[in-house]
């Protein structure tokens, strides 16, 4: 085996090379590969000396650079201009608007519900007998009103501006309110958080609950879960959910804050992310001013105690 080996060894060599040149020592091209060798002859490379013309190897080493470990291809420190002068604006992320999309489809298709809807109730009206002249101005608006839906680029409310408001007045008033406030004590959240079948269809026409409603509905949701919360931020109107939002949403976060048991490094606790996810519902102010005067200090005090306990290494950190 180690004649074969020694044999091997000497074909790489060439009778240009030097014989006297040790086989073991850096440099030899009995150290390498045969296309190896046959490529470094070509380069006039002798065995011993180093790379280049006259075998001057590495006069000028090449200092290593040291880049950002989390850094992509093409990472660089330094700016780079591109000639490019007054550049649009990156246009929003498709993610966004999708959702705006698909925000208006079920608001069209909701206008398209209320209208059949409203119109079966005031054919029910003419069929029990209501001859009153402002039930049968109002079927006929709404019955005229379809062209508007049957338009492919119909924009969101247009259907409603279409309407007389004498007609839409007496819809809302006569019809639709005392319709709502009959089925508003009889909804049960738990079983139609969406309020589908009493008050959900009306909203293109009504806009938002009825004020007198207000205290009923605030008795049935004010201990819900989020699904059942949330869709009536839709349904309130801005000053109802402003008080709402106050005296409900707001106070039960603060106790949640409250209740927070920050533990690093590994976080048990989920109330800080059921806080999180509760944070649409309330105005952007709000949610900073809880969190400065109920989260920040704990938070900042329980890293200060781990940090200064565990001393935990950097890269943990």
């Amino acid at each position: 085996m180690a004649l074969l080996k020694r044999s091997f060894t000497a074909a790489l060599l060439d009778e240009g090379d030097d014989p006297s040149y040790p086989l073991k020592m850096p440099g030899s091209l009995a150290r390498t590969t045969a296309p190896v060798a046959k490529m470094m002859r070509l380069w006039n490379y002798k065995q011993g000396s180093g790379l280049g013309a006259h075998g001057q190897g590495i006069i000028a080493p090449i200092k290593a650079i040291q880049h950002c470990s989390t850094a992509g291809i093409g990472h660089s420190e330094k700016t780079y201009k591109n000639g490019l002068h007054g550049a649009p604006a990156p246009s929003p992320p498709a993610h966004d608007e999708w959702h705006e999309s698909a925000a208006v489809s079920r608001a069209l298709r909701l206008e398209r519900e209320c209208y059949e809807k409203t119109l079966a109730l005031l054919r029910d009206a003419k069929l029990q007998g209501d001859d009153s002249a402002e039930t049968a101005e109002a079927l006929a608006a709404i019955v005229e009103s379809e062209e508007v839906l049957r338009g492919k680029k119909r924009a969101q409310g247009a259907w409603r501006a279409a309407l007389p408001p004498s007609a839409v007045r007496h819809i809302v008033e006569q019809v639709l309110t005392p319709r709502i406030a009959m089925k508003a004590p009889e909804w049960e959240p738990l079983w139609s958080p969406g309020c589908g079948h009493w008050l959900r269809p009306w909203i293109p026409l009504i806009g938002h609950l009825p004020e007198s409603l207000y205290a009923t509905v605030e008795s049935k949701i004010s201990g819900g879960c989020y699904d059942v919360i949330s869709p009536w931020k839709d349904y309130l109107a801005p000053t109802q959910w402003e008080i709402f939002s106050r005296r409900h949403v707001l106070l039960r976060l603060t106790r949640w804050l409250q209740q927070l048991k920050i533990t690093p490094p590994k976080q048990r606790d989920t109330k800080f992310r059921e806080v999180m996810s509760w944070m649409p519902l309330v105005r952007t102010e709000d949610v900073v001013s809880i969190l400065e005067q109920e989260f920040f200090g704990k938070w900042e005090s329980a890293l200060r105690h781990w940090l200064q306990s565990a001393r935990p290494p950097c890269n943990v950190i």
